[in-house]
């Protein structure tokens, strides 16, 4: 059978034109061959306008939402009511609400309500303990302004590896372009190397980048020995000393990881008596990346570090290009960074100790 044609609407000209052609006296059916339309079409406008007094009728309502505004409501109360309700599939949310609505229809109005199926940010888990002990961090230092926080040297280390297999490339090609050389991701024998970085930032300055060479499978990795030896009575004393001939005393922080414990905690110690103060292992609120400004700052280098063409393949090659774009970090951007040390903490408070979007 030949699909009939869609139904064409008349404009409001047109029918203007049949009802004023109509009262000069002008029959359907010459209206119709004047117009080419059909005389049945002319007769309802002319029907139409002898019944209301309009030219044109309103806006038709169309077919009626399958979903109510009350529906909507409920529909993201049960959304956000709970963790388990975020992550339930679209089929065991109509399940449970009981609605007769297709996978594809929810899922345009879970999208009207802005709520959008996105992949879940990774942020550490908080027990109590460590919720209470983020909100005595930021009482005690809710009073801070600038002067205090431009005061601090925030250090942390980082992992980078040469370039591996495992990383997803994305392309703009066209359907028939897959093979071609420039579209695919050249692949090959895994034997990445990695290396542990660790660096320190304040206000205006930035240490030198130490890097440590890590073997993970012969277990070489970064222990307190080398940290204390190489990373504490090295750059790190030598940028705190720095940092105390310009500003007359500085806050060191350095997180509770494992190479910052032990035998680094009795030269942490030793270094009190001449000055050293600061958060420690002991005082740096556990599993708080979110605290520490130079976790963006190494998305900064990480970013940097991806955009670098070619990619290292060598450890020669990673060690060198982390130094370079470490060097060229942009420090206009780091101090911004540093600034929202405020902001942080009253994030921290409004969360009740929860992690933050920092």
């Amino acid at each position: 059978m030949t699909p009939q044609p869609p139904r064409r609407q008349l404009k409001s000209e047109e029918r203007g034109e049949i009802i004023g052609m109509r009262k000069c006296g002008a029959t359907f059916t010459a209206i119709a061959m004047n117009l080419e339309l059909k005389p049945d079409t002319v007769r309802k406008v002319w029907n139409y306008y002898e019944e209301t007094g309009h030219v044109v009728p309103p806006l038709r309502t169309g077919r009626p939402p399958i979903m109510t505004d009350r529906d909507r409501r409920h529909l993201k109360r049960h959304v956000k009511a709970s963790r388990e309700h975020r992550r339930e599939a679209l089929s065991d949310i109509t399940t449970t609400l009981k609605f007769n609505v297709s996978e594809d229809t929810l899922c345009n109005e879970l999208k009207k309500l802005n709520l959008i199926y996105r992949v879940a940010r990774k942020k550490p888990w908080l027990h109590p303990a460590q919720k209470l002990a983020r909100l005595k961090f930021e009482k005690k230092y809710e009073d801070w302004g600038f002067e205090e926080w431009s005061r601090v040297i925030w250090t942390d280390e980082m992992a980078m590896q040469t370039a591996s297999n495992g990383v997803k490339v994305y392309i703009w090609r066209e359907p028939d372009e897959e093979h071609n050389e420039d579209c695919v991701k050249l692949t090959f024998i895994s034997g990445f190397k990695r290396v542990k970085v660790w660096g320190a930032i304040r206000y205006g300055k930035k240490s030198k980048l130490v890097v440590i060479s890590e073997n993970v499978e012969k277990g070489k990795k970064l222990d307190v020995e080398t940290y204390m030896i190489e990373i504490m009575d090295k750059e790190l004393f030598n940028f705190w000393q720095e940092a105390m001939e310009e500003c007359g005393y500085v806050y060191v922080m350095e997180d509770r990881a494992s190479p910052h414990q032990g035998i680094a905690s009795a030269r942490r110690r030793q270094l009190e008596e001449v000055g050293w103060e600061g958060w420690g292992p002991r005082t740096w609120p556990s599993s708080s990346p979110d605290l520490n400004p130079i976790e963006n700052v190494w998305h900064m280098l990480k970013y940097a570090m991806r955009k670098r063409e070619p990619r290292p393949r060598t450890e020669a090659e990673l060690v060198q290009a982390l130094v370079e774009e470490w060097k060229q970090l942009d420090m206009d951007k780091i101090n911004k960074i540093l600034l929202t040390m405020p902001d942080r903490l009253i994030a921290v408070k409004k969360a009740n100790g929860a992690a933050i979007p920092y």
